[in-house]
């Protein structure tokens, strides 16, 4: 899944992979490797809550999109934030609740 997004005129890509969800995690793990940072492709997890995965079905039901390509959006969005302030760290970790949809 992927999604493109621009912060302050600069193009962004996050590329997101579903990981494992342990017993340990509270959220639905996702690898998110954001490129087109100046200092290059940084990774770190999108932790998506059940709501938002919930939000995107219901949604992506309604037609236009996928659950997929809207969960993708909505981490677009959060990193977007973040970058508005700052760039990303490595292993960076953000919570995307169904707001982000």
């Amino acid at each position: 899944m992927k999604s493109k997004f621009t912060v302050k005129n600069q193009e962004y890509e996050v590329a997101l992979e579903k990981k494992e969800r342990g017993e340990e995690d509270k959220f639905n793990p996702y690898r998110a490797t954001v490129s087109g940072q100046p200092k290059g492709t940084v990774q770190g997890t999108c932790q998506i809550t059940d709501a938002a995965l919930e939000a995107a079905d219901k949604k992506a039901a309604g037609g236009g999109a996928t659950a997929g390509d809207l969960i993708a959006e909505a981490c677009g969005k959060s990193i977007a934030s973040e970058l508005v302030i700052r760039e990303l760290k490595p292993d960076f970790s953000f919570v995307v609740d169904y707001r982000w949809l």
